[in-house]
């Protein structure tokens, strides 16, 4: 067995060993209200209720699992045998398609317990079961397309789940049917804010960098301050930024009618935007100032200029180190941005502070739920960019560096 085969064979026991952790924990509840408490179900639960078709169902993500594991290890099969290698591939989709249509039983089993506000919330051993199909993907070197398989998928299950009414009464699915326009909104709400600070931070970061990298004193003085800076607890800058904001808005009016103010949008953006300046300036530094020196002599060799030097030599090389710190930057702040409702913001932690408030799991679990979901998209968005941007030679240096796999 060779080091991709023993890598991905700890991962795939791992995951079984993740699978049989997982009925252990409750897999669901059902709550009569929003904000009742919580009756537990475990999977013996469900097999009494519904019979042993919902646990069988559950059951054949592991059995499928360990079925590759025995024939991997017999020798009986070729271990680059197609179906061998898809199964890890289908696995994400396969748990998350089985443990949902667990759920979707769970209101005809309980009907007498559900009334016209019950709904059914997702318990400690379903996010466990998830977790189990996903971590086989995770090895160093999972199976070739592997990725590309499960995406499409989950795709292809979300579709199914979102089209089915089988999931009527999850209790994420009716905070969002109820708040539909809202969840646009702040939807919208999130990404303005998130992309308003990670602009700033570039159009200060980047030039900034190249600055920095011309001038030792500007770099000896930049730098500390913005690692001052990551000290400091998001909460505490998003508060600090509230006195000064609301003195200067009362001082300029002109100001106050664009919209600066001590609470809003303001104060977050801003503060968003100090986080998000030094991963941008960070990695754009690195980024210049590791050029291989050889080839800068080379290049003065053939007779560029200075101009021609950056344009031809300098940038193309940097650019995928710093869309990658444009991409930390994004990935940071997508997180932190949740945090503008506390000064009056928008954007998904509304949901996510006023389920607290409310003592609703529901709606701090759709804020949270569709953070993760936007942050892994805007991921993968950007890691196909620079992808396209690195020069083909440079493609393998580069993931090794950021620790990808092409």
């Amino acid at each position: 067995m060779n080091v991709r085969d023993r890598q991905q064979h700890k991962y795939s026991i791992l995951a079984v060993i993740i699978f049989t952790v997982s009925f252990i924990f409750p897999f669901a509840d059902i709550r009569e209200n929003r904000v009742a408490g919580s009756v537990p179900l475990w999977a013996g639960d469900l097999l009494s209720r519904t019979g042993p078709g919902g646990v069988l169902l559950l059951m054949l993500p592991p059995v499928l699992l360990i079925l590759a594991i025995l024939l991997r290890r017999s020798g009986r099969f070729s271990r680059e045998a197609l179906w061998l290698r898809i199964i890890p591939a289908l696995l994400p989709g396969l748990s998350i398609l089985t443990a949902f249509w667990v759920l979707s039983g769970i209101p005809g089993a309980y009907e007498e317990f559900l009334g016209e506000f019950g709904r059914v919330g997702m318990g400690f051993g379903f996010y466990l079961f998830i977790l189990a199909g996903i971590v086989p993907l995770l090895s160093d070197r999972p199976p070739k397309g592997g990725a590309w398989i499960a995406l499409g998928v989950f795709l292809i299950t979300s579709v199914l789940l979102y089209t089915s009414s089988a999931l009527d009464s999850l209790g994420i699915i009716r905070e969002a049917s109820n708040q539909q326009r809202r969840l646009l909104k702040e939807i919208g709400n999130h990404i303005s804010i998130t992309l308003s600070s990670v602009g700033i931070a570039v159009v200060i970061g980047v030039p900034g960098a190249f600055i920095s990298y011309q001038y030792r004193r500007i770099r000896n003085a930049v730098f500390p301050v913005l690692n001052v800076l990551q000290t400091i607890p998001s909460i505490a800058l998003f508060g600090l930024m509230i006195a000064p904001l609301a003195a200067l808005s009362r001082a300029m009016p002109l100001l106050r009618q664009m919209g600066l103010r001590g609470i809003g949008n303001t104060p977050a953006i801003i503060a968003l935007s100090m986080y998000a300046l030094y991963p941008v300036l960070r990695y754009s530094y690195t980024a210049l100032s590791e050029v291989d020196g050889k080839v800068i002599d080379a290049a003065r060799g053939m007779g560029m200029n200075t101009i021609q030097l950056w344009g031809m030599v300098r940038l193309p090389l940097g650019i995928p180190v710093i869309l990658h710190g444009i991409r930390v930057a994004l990935i940071q702040t997508l997180g932190n941005a949740t945090l503008a409702k506390l000064v009056g913001g928008g954007g998904l932690g509304v949901f996510v502070f006023e389920g607290l408030g409310q003592a609703s799991s529901d709606m701090v679990l759709l804020g949270m739920f569709l953070i993760i979901a936007i942050t892994l998209v805007a991921d993968q968005l950007l890691t196909v960019l620079i992808r396209l941007l690195t020069p083909k030679a440079l493609q393998n240096q580069y993931s090794a560096q950021t620790g990808e796999s092409q």
